[in-house]
C-alpha cells in the first residue's frame, strides 16, 4: 500500500508541486487583500463628525469656503422644533361612562323597592344592580382632575363599592400614534450654503455656527466620498504593497522573508496607521492647550512613523526595514495634506533610522538614535521647505510657524524611539524575534545555563567563548550578524552539560571515559549532546533562532575518531560499519551565521590540540578544516561563497595568532635578589618589570616600587 502511494506521488510530483504553488499563491493573494482592506479601513475610518482643529473658540488657520451648494440639516434646531410640537400633544385616555348612568339608576332604584324589609337587611353591606353602558364616540377633555381618583383612592372614599373599577385608563398606543403623526409632518430645519460662500476667514474666531456648518459639509462630503476613497486606497495599497513583496523576493539571497515576516510587517503598518488616526483626532484638542500657536499641519511631523523602520531593522534586517519604509511612508502620507512632501519626509527619516539602527545594542542607544533621527528630521524639513519656496518668497510651511515645525520634527524622532521601546517587546514575544537588545540579555554571563556551564563544564564554557570570539569577528567581516553569532556560540554546546566528563575539553589529565565503551556507544553519547542541548534550550526558553544553531553547528559531520576506531575493530574488507551511525543527524547550516559557527567550532577544537602554534601552522590547519567541511558538503545550504570562506579563514588566523602568540621566558633572578623582591603582579609582563637590583643597593634594603616601573635592560 505504501509502495503504491509512493509511486503515485513520484509520478505526480510535478502536478502536486504546481498545485501547491498555485494554492500558496492564492493564499498569499488573499492575505494581501485582507491587509489592503484593513489598511483602507484604518485610513478612512472617522472618529467623529468634525475635522481636527475645528473647535468653537479656536482661531481659523485658513479660509474655508463651500466648494458646492449644500443643504445642511440643523439637527439642534430641528430637535428643538420637535420637542415644542410634542409638548402640544395631550395624552389620550379611555373613559368608561357607564359609572354615571349606573349611579343615577341606583339612586332611583333605592326609592322603588317591592319589599323594604328584604332590602333593609342588605343595606349595611350595599346592593349591586346590573350595570349597563352607553358607548361614546366623541373624545371628552378632562380639565378638572380633582374628581378623578385612582382605584385605591376610590375604594377608600367609597368603601361600600367593593366592585368598583377604574373608568379612566391611559391609551398609550393612541398617544404614540398621534405623536408619530405630528413628527412626520415636521420638516427638518435646513441651512443653505451656496457655492463659493465664505464660511470662516483666516484669523477669525470659530463660532458654534461655523462648527455646525463645517461639520455638516464634512458629513455630506463623507457620505459621497467614503466609498470612492475606500476603493482608491484599497487598490493603491494592494498594488503598492504587492510590488514591494515581489521586490523582496528578488533581493539578495541572504534576505529571505517568510510569510510570518510579512504578516508581522502588515500588522505593524496597520497599528501605525491607527496610531496616526487617533493622534490626528486628538491633535485639535492638544493644539488648544499649547501656550503657543501651532498649525494642525505641524502635528504631522510629530507622528512616530519612523518607529516602524526602527522596529523592523532590529527584528529582521536592514533590507526588510528599507522595503517596509517605502510602504509605511506612502500609506501614512495619504492621510495628510501635501502628502508628497510628508511622504518624502517620512521616507528620508526612515532611511536614517535604518542606517543608524546598526549601532543599537541597548535601550539607551535606541533613545540616542531617536535623538539623532530627530536632528536629521530638522534638516530634512528645513531643506524641503527651501525646495518648495514660491515666487512670493514663502515656503510650504508658514514662516511664522517654521520654528514650531522644526521643534516638532525633533520631538518626532524621540517619539519614534519611545514608540519603538513600547512595541519592540510585543514583537519579540508574539513573533518570536530576537533583537540585539534581547541578544545582549541572553549573552550575559549571569544566564543560568552559562553559570551552570562554568561550574560543571568549564572546558566547554571556555571553548564556547573562544568559538564566539571567532564567529563574531568572521561574521562581521562578511556582513553577517556578528552579535547573534557570538551569543549563539555561547549556547551551541549546552547539551554537553548532561555528560560533561565524556567530552575531552572537560576531562582531567589521564581520564578517558570512552576507553571502556564501544565505538558505537561513544558515538551515540557524542551525538546525543545535540538533542539534549535542544531540550535544555527549550526548557530555558531560548529563542528559536538560537535553538536552530544547536543541531546546525555540527551539520551531518562524521565523528572521525570513533568511526576509524570502529573500522579497526571490524574487518576492513567486509566494510560492515555503517557510516550513518557515526554522523550527526543534522540539519546542515541554513544561514551564514550557522555556517560560520560550524567552522569556528571545528577550527577552535583543532588548533587547541596543536603543539606547534606558529602562524604558518595555524594557517595550514584553518585552511584544511575549511576545505574539509566544504568538500564534505556541510556548507552547501548556508550560502557562503568562496570569497566569504577566504575572508573567514583570514579572520580566524588573525584571531588565533593573537590568542596563541609566543611569550618570552623571563630570566631567573639571583636567589639573593629574588628573596628581597615582592611577587610581581600577573598583569606585569617583562617590559614593565623593575630592573634587577645591584649589589650596592642590597645594603640599602628594598626600595618601594615605582608607580610607572622601568624597562628591563639586561646587564
Amino acid at each position: 500500500m505504501i509502495r503504491i502511494r509512493m509511486e503515485w506521488v513520484s509520478k505526480n510530483k510535478g502536478f502536486l508541486g504546481d498545485f501547491l504553488q498555485k494554492r500558496q499563491l492564492w493564499v498569499n493573494i488573499c492575505l494581501l487583500a485582507i491587509f489592503a482592506a484593513l489598511a483602507s479601513l484604518a485610513m478612512n475610518f472617522s472618529w467623529g463628525r468634525y475635522p481636527s482643529g475645528i473647535r468653537a473658540g479656536a482661531i481659523a488657520s485658513r479660509d474655508i469656503r463651500a466648494d458646492r451648494d449644500y443643504e445642511i440639516i440643523d439637527e439642534e434646531a430641528t430637535e428643538k422644533l420637535r420637542q415644542e410640537k410634542l409638548r402640544g400633544i395631550l395624552p389620550v385616555f379611555d373613559w368608561d361612562d357607564r359609572a354615571i348612568p349606573f349611579g343615577r339608576n341606583t339612586k332611583l332604584a333605592l326609592k322603588i323597592v317591592a319589599d323594604k324589609s328584604v332590602v333593609a337587611s342588605w343595606l349595611e353591606s350595599g346592593v349591586l344592580i346590573n350595570p349597563f353602558s352607553q358607548p361614546t364616540t366623541e373624545p371628552t377633555f378632562f380639565k378638572e382632575w380633582r374628581e378623578v381618583f385612582t382605584l385605591e383612592e376610590a375604594k377608600k372614599r367609597y368603601p361600600s363599592l367593593k366592585e368598583i373599577r377604574p373608568n379612566l385608563v391611559l391609551n398609550q398606543k393612541e398617544t404614540e400614534i398621534r405623536k408619530e403623526k405630528v413628527l412626520q409632518e415636521i420638516r427638518d430645519v435646513v441651512i443653505k450654503v451656496q457655492r463659493g460662500e465664505s464660511i470662516v476667514r483666516k484669523g477669525d474666531r470659530i463660532e458654534p455656527w461655523h462648527v455646525k456648518v463645517i461639520g455638516g459639509i464634512q458629513s455630506e462630503k463623507g457620505k459621497t466620498q467614503i466609498k470612492v476613497r475606500w476603493v482608491g486606497t484599497f487598490g493603491f495599497t494592494f498594488l503598492y504593497i504587492g510590488l514591494l513583496i515581489l521586490t523582496a523576493r528578488i533581493f539578495p539571497k541572504r534576505f529571505k522573508p517568510t510569510r510570518s515576516d510579512f504578516v508581522f510587517q502588515g500588522v505593524l503598518i496597520l497599528l501605525l496607521l491607527m496610531v496616526e488616526r487617533i493622534f490626528l483626532y486628538f491633535a485639535g484638542g492638544i493644539r488648544e492647550l499649547l501656550p503657543f500657536e501651532a498649525p494642525i499641519s505641524a502635528f504631522y511631523v510629530l507622528l512616530p512613523i519612523v518607529a516602524g523602520p526602527m522596529i523592523v531593522r532590529l527584528a529582521l534586517s536592514a533590507e526588510a526595514a528599507l522595503l517596509f519604509n517605502f510602504g509605511i511612508a506612502a500609506l501614512a502620507s495619504l492621510l495628510l495634506e501635501n502628502s508628497i512632501i510628508y511622504a518624502l519626509y517620512f521616507l528620508t527619516g526612515g532611511i536614517a533610522a535604518v542606517w543608524l539602527g546598526h549601532q543599537v545594542k541597548s535601550r539607551a542607544q535606541l533613545m540616542r538614535v531617536g535623538f539623532q533621527v530627530g536632528l536629521l528630521n530638522v534638516g530634512i524639513l528645513f531643506m524641503l521647505n527651501l525646495a518648495n519656496t514660491t515666487s512670493l518668497g514663502g515656503g510650504i510651511f508658514p514662516t511664522d510657524n517654521l520654528p514650531v515645525f522644526l521643534a516638532f520634527a525633533l520631538c518626532g524622532g524621540i517619539a519614534s524611539s519611545i514608540t519603538t521601546l513600547i512595541l519592540l517587546p510585543i514583537a519579540e514575544s508574539l513573533f518570536n524575534y530576537i533583537t540585539p537588545i534581547k541578544l545582549l540579555e541572553f549573552g550575559s554571563l549571569n544566564h543560568p545555563l552559562l553559570r551552570e556551564m562554568i561550574v560543571h563544564a568549564p572546558g566547554t564554557y571556555h571553548h564556547s567563548h573562544m568559538v564566539g570570539t571567532l564567529a563574531e569577528a568572521a561574521c562581521e567581516a562578511i556582513g553577517a550578524d556578528g552579535l547573534f553569532a557570538r551569543v549563539a556560540s555561547y549556547f551551541h554546546d549546552i547539551g554537553k552539560l548532561a555528560k560533561p566528563p565524556y567530552f575531552i575539553e572537560n576531562q582531567r589529565s589521564g581520564e578517558d571515559r570512552h576507553s571502556t565503551l564501544s565505538p558505537s556507544m561513544s558515538a551515540l553519547i557524542i551525538t546525543s549532546h545535540v538533542k539534549e542541548g535542544m531540550e535544555l534550550a527549550k526548557k530555558y526558553n531560548l529563542p528559536k533562532r538560537i535553538i536552530d544553531i544547536i543541531p546546525q553547528h555540527q551539520g551531518t559531520k562524521l565523528i572521525t575518531y570513533f568511526y576509524s576506531k570502529a573500522k579497526q575493530t571490524e574487518n576492513p574488507e567486509m566494510q560492515t560499519v555503517d557510516e550513518r551511525h557515526y554522523r550527526y543527524p543534522g540539519p546542515k547550516p541554513q544561514t551564514p551565521e550557522a555556517g560560520v559557527i560550524l567552522l569556528a567550532d571545528t577550527v577552535e577544537a583543532s588548533t587547541r590540540a596543536l603543539k606547534d602554534r606558529t602562524t604558518t601552522r595555524l594557517e595550514e590547519v584553518v585552511r584544511n578544516m575549511i576545505n574539509k567541511n566544504f568538500v564534505d558538503g556541510q556548507l552547501d545550504e548556508c550560502e557562503l561563497t568562496l570569497k566569504d570562506l577566504e575572508v573567514i579563514g583570514k579572520v580566524f588566523v588573525r584571531i588565533l595568532v593573537g590568542i596563541y602568540h609566543q611569550r618570552i621566558e623571563y630570566p631567573e633572578l639571583p636567589r639573593a635578589v629574588s628573596s628581597n623582591l615582592s611577587v610581581v603582579p600577573s598583569h606585569v609582563d617583562k617590559y614593565t618589570q623593575p630592573s634587577p637590583l645591584k649589589e650596592d643597593s642590597l645594603s640599602e634594603g628594598p626600595k618601594p616600587p615605582s608607580k610607572t616601573g622601568t624597562r628591563f635592560r639586561p646587564e
